[in-house]
């Protein structure tokens, strides 16, 4: 689970699959299963917010998909 804040996040809703909570849909002793590789969230963020087009170099060998978490 990743909580991201800002102004320019688009807010108020759960960006990905949610897995569930429910003993059945828990990965081991009671985590969330990961649906979202957390490079492209941090990717998405370099991208729009830092303005830096460079992810390959800060991720190699990983092609980022944008998930829509932030504005413009």
């Amino acid at each position: 689970m990743m909580m991201v804040l800002g102004g320019n996040v688009q807010g108020r809703k759960v960006h990905g699959r949610w897995p569930g909570l429910a003993a059945e849909q828990l990965i081991g002793p009671g985590d969330l299963a990961v649906t979202t590789d957390y490079r492209d969230v941090l990717g998405e963020l370099c991208l729009r917010r830092l303005h830096n087009a460079h992810v390959a170099e800060i991720f190699p060998g990983w092609a980022v998909t944008e998930r829509g978490v932030f504005r413009g």
